[in-house]
C-alpha cells in the first residue's frame, strides 16, 4: 500500500471514529482526537505536536486502530437494528422496556434522529422497516397490535395502523412494502397457523389476509409488483407469491429440498441458498445446483447468519465477540475478514449495497467495510476480548502516587506511577497465581490470590526499563486459615485495605454470600459474617470500615470492631452510609464528574476529556484516586488510567 493511500486510510479512521466530538466542539480535535488516536496513528505523527491535552493517558494506551471504523455506544441495550434501503441509514431500538429508536448515519453512526414511541413503551421483540425510499420507518412488536411509522426526518408518527393479529407473533425480519410504497406485507404465526396480512399505508387498514400451509414461514421479501414468502413443508421448501391487493391468492411459484437433517437454517432466495449450523460447522447449501459453496469447521461456535442482497457474501456471528466474513468465489464461498468487536455480537448485518457491515451486543454498535481486502491490526484483539469476560482489578495507593492494575484470574501485575512523565512502570510482577484482589503503598505490594497472600518490596530508584518480579523475590507468602476460594463456588471478590493490614473477602456460595476478614501477615480469619447478597467489598479511606456494594449499586457499612490492643474482635453491621466521602471509589473527588454523554468535566464544568465509545462504563466500573481516573469496563483489553488537570 502506498504512503498516500496509508494517509488517506488513517485520515478516513480519524474522522469517522472521532465524528462525534468534531462534530460537537472542535476544539476538542485537540484536547481530545489527537490524544485519544493510537500511537501508530499517521494524523497522530503529523499533528500530535498541536494537541492541546488537558488529561494525561497514564496506562491503557491504544496501538493501533480498531478494525472497525466507527462506533456508537448507547445508554442502554441495543435490541435491534436495519439498514435502509439506500445503506445510507441506520435505524436502532435502544433500550427496555422504555425505549426510543435512533436513526444513525451509515458512515460515522452519529445520531440523525431521535424517534419516540406515542405511548412511551416498545414491548416485545422488535421489527424494523424502512419504506423502499427510507422516508418512513415502520416498527411492531413480537406480539403485534400496532404498526407504528415515523417520518424519518422530522420525527413525527404519521400512521397507526392495528395488525388485527393479537395473540399472534411477528418475527423481526417479517415486514415487505410494496415498491411503491403504499403497501406493506407481514407474516405471523399462532401456534402452528401461519398467516400472511397485506396493509394499506393511505388508509391505515389490513385489506386482507391469508392462509399458509407449512410447518414454518422462513422468509418474506418484494419481488417486482408481488410479494414472496418461503414455507417449510416436511420434505421441502416452498416459495409462494402473492399480490399487493385483495384480488390475489398465494401462488406457489417454487420448491426446493434442503440437505437432510436441516431444521433450523437462514434462507436466501436469488439465488437460492441455505445456510446452517451443525455444532461447530457452518455450511452454506446451493439448493438449485444441490452441493455445498462452504463447509467450514470454527473454534468458536457459530450462529446468527445472514447474506448481503445478492449472495456474494456471507456473515456469520459466533457466541463470543468474534464473527466472520466469506465472500462469493467460483468454487463456493473464501473467507474474506475475520472480525472482532468490542463485545459479544447479535445478528451481522451486511447493508443492501454490501460495501459495510454492522454487528452490535449490549449497548454498542459497531461498523466495518467489506471491502477492506485485509482486517487493520486491531486495539482490541480477540484474546483480550475473551479475558475481558473478566473483571479488571486497580488499587490506588493512600497519597494516590501508584496505581496498581490486573485482571481478575490473571497472574501478571502492573504497577504504575503516574508521576513519572515518561510513563515507564514501576514495576511488573508475573505472581504464578490467580489473582483477586491488590493493595499498594509507596514500598509494598500486596496481592491476594487463590488461597495465599504474598507481599512483595517495590524497587527504589530509576530505571531504565520496567524490572520484572515472581514469586521468588516476594518477601513473605502467607496461606489462609480458612480458605474462601473453592473450584465449587464463584470466585470470591476481595478488596485490601490501604494501609495494608487486612484484606476482605466475600465468598459467593448458593447458600448465600459471606464476608470474611483476614489479617495480611498470618493470614488469620479475623472475623466472618453472613451476608443476602452477593456485593463487591471496599475498605474505607481509614481503613475501620468495610463498605459492601451489591449489582443495584446498594451500599452496606460494616464497621471494624477492635479493642484496645488494636486486635479485631468482630465486625458490626452499621446499615447503608448516608454520605459516602471523596475516598469512596466510585465518587469522583474535587468536583470532576462524568456525564451521561461521557465528557469528563472539572469542578467548573470544563469539558476535559470525550471518551471514546469502547472506553465508556457505567458509574459502577470507574474508580477515582485524586486526579486520577481508572476506567474498567471488562471490555476492555486492559484498564484505562487518565490523569486529569489541576
Amino acid at each position: 500500500m502506498s504512503p498516500t493511500l496509508d494517509l488517506v486510510n488513517d485520515c478516513f479512521r480519524f474522522v469517522t471514529g472521532f465524528f462525534e466530538i468534531i462534530k460537537e466542539s472542535a476544539p476538542h480535535i485537540y484536547h481530545s482526537a489527537l490524544p485519544l488516536s493510537p500511537r501508530t496513528s499517521i494524523v497522530r505523527g503529523l499533528y500530535q505536536s498541536h494537541g492541546l491535552p488537558l488529561t494525561r493517558i497514564v496506562h491503557g494506551m491504544p496501538t493501533a486502530w480498531e478494525s472497525s471504523i466507527a462506533a456508537m455506544k448507547s445508554l442502554s441495550e441495543i435490541r435491534a437494528a436495519v439498514w435502509s434501503p439506500c445503506s445510507g441509514r441506520i435505524a436502532v431500538v435502544c433500550g427496555k422496556p422504555k425505549a426510543t429508536i435512533e436513526i444513525l448515519d451509515a458512515a460515522t453512526l452519529g445520531r440523525l434522529t431521535i424517534l419516540h414511541y406515542p405511548q412511551g413503551e416498545l414491548g416485545g421483540t422488535p421489527c424494523l422497516v424502512f419504506s423502499p425510499a427510507a422516508r418512513f420507518l415502520t416498527w411492531s412488536g413480537d406480539n403485534p397490535g400496532d404498526f407504528i411509522s415515523w417520518d424519518v426526518q422530522t420525527g413525527v408518527v404519521v400512521s397507526t395502523i392495528p395488525s388485527g393479529k393479537r395473540g399472534y407473533t411477528l418475527d423481526r425480519s417479517s415486514v415487505t412494502y410494496s415498491e411503491c410504497g403504499t403497501m406493506f406485507g407481514a407474516s405471523f404465526r399462532n401456534g402452528n397457523t401461519f398467516s400472511i396480512s397485506i396493509y394499506s399505508v393511505h388508509s391505515h387498514t389490513c385489506i386482507v389476509s391469508h392462509l399458509v400451509d407449512g410447518t414454518a414461514l422462513h422468509k418474506i421479501w418484494t419481488r417486482g409488483e408481488y410479494l414472496r414468502f418461503a414455507a417449510t413443508t416436511s420434505d421441502s421448501i416452498k416459495t409462494w407469491e402473492v399480490g399487493f391487493t385483495p384480488a390475489h391468492s398465494p401462488t406457489e411459484v417454487g420448491s426446493l429440498c434442503p440437505p437432510d437433517n436441516v431444521r433450523h437454517f437462514s434462507f436466501h432466495p436469488t439465488p437460492s441458498l441455505l445456510a446452517f449450523t451443525n455444532g461447530q460447522e457452518v455450511k452454506v447449501w446451493d439448493a438449485l445446483g444441490s452441493k455445498f459453496l462452504l463447509e467450514s469447521v470454527r473454534d468458536e461456535w457459530p450462529r446468527r447468519m445472514s447474506f448481503s442482497h445478492d449472495g456474494s457474501l456471507f456473515a456469520c456471528g459466533t457466541r463470543g465477540p468474534e464473527f466472520y466474513l466469506w465472500k462469493e468465489s467460483p468454487t463456493g464461498y473464501t473467507l474474506h475478514r475475520k472480525l472482532v468487536s468490542s463485545a459479544k455480537v447479535s445478528d451481522p448485518l451486511i447493508s443492501p449495497c454490501g460495501q459495510s457491515i454492522i454487528a452490535f451486543g449490549g449497548s454498542t454498535i459497531q461498523l466495518w467495510r467489506t471491502t477492506d481486502s485485509t482486517t487493520p491490526p486491531s486495539a482490541i484483539p480477540s484474546q483480550a476480548l475473551q479475558r475481558g469476560e473478566k473483571d479488571l482489578i486497580v488499587g490506588f495507593s493512600p497519597d494516590k502516587a501508584l496505581v496498581a492494575v490486573a485482571r481478575m484470574e490473571d497472574e501478571t501485575i502492573t504497577v504504575l506511577e503516574p508521576g513519572l512523565r515518561s510513563g515507564v512502570s514501576r514495576l511488573i510482577i508475573d505472581t504464578g497465581m490467580k489473582v483477586h484482589g491488590v493493595g499498594v503503598t509507596g514500598s509494598t505490594v500486596v496481592v491476594v490470590g487463590d488461597g495465599h497472600i504474598v507481599t512483595w518490596n517495590l524497587p527504589v530508584g530509576g530505571h531504565d526499563s520496567t524490572p520484572r518480579a515472581n514469586i521468588n523475590d516476594s518477601v513473605r507468602t502467607t496461606p489462609f486459615s480458612h480458605p474462601p476460594f473453592s473450584t465449587l463456588a464463584p470466585r470470591p471478590t476481595t478488596s485490601v485495605s490501604p494501609d495494608l493490614r487486612h484484606a476482605a473477602v466475600v465468598e459467593h456460595r448458593q447458600s448465600g454470600s459471606h464476608l470474611h476478614l483476614y489479617d495480611v501477615r498470618t493470614g488469620g480469619c479475623l472475623a466472618s459474617v453472613p451476608m443476602g447478597l452477593e456485593t463487591s467489598p471496599w475498605f474505607s479511606p481509614d481503613g475501620r470500615e468495610i463498605w459492601c456494594v451489591t449489582d443495584s449499586g446498594e451500599v452496606d457499612l460494616w464497621e471494624i470492631i477492635e479493642n484496645g490492643e488494636s486486635v479485631v474482635t468482630n465486625l458490626e453491621h452499621r446499615g447503608s452510609p448516608i454520605h459516602l466521602p471523596d475516598g469512596f471509589p466510585w465518587q469522583p473527588p474535587h468536583g470532576y464528574s462524568v456525564t451521561e454523554s461521557r465528557w469528563v468535566l472539572n469542578s467548573s464544568g470544563k469539558r476535559l476529556l470525550w471518551l471514546p465509545p469502547n472506553w465508556r462504563s457505567d458509574g459502577w466500573n470507574r474508580m477515582w484516586g485524586g486526579r486520577l481516573l481508572a476506567l474498567l469496563d471488562r471490555k476492555l483489553p486492559d484498564a484505562v488510567i487518565l490523569e486529569l488537570e489541576e
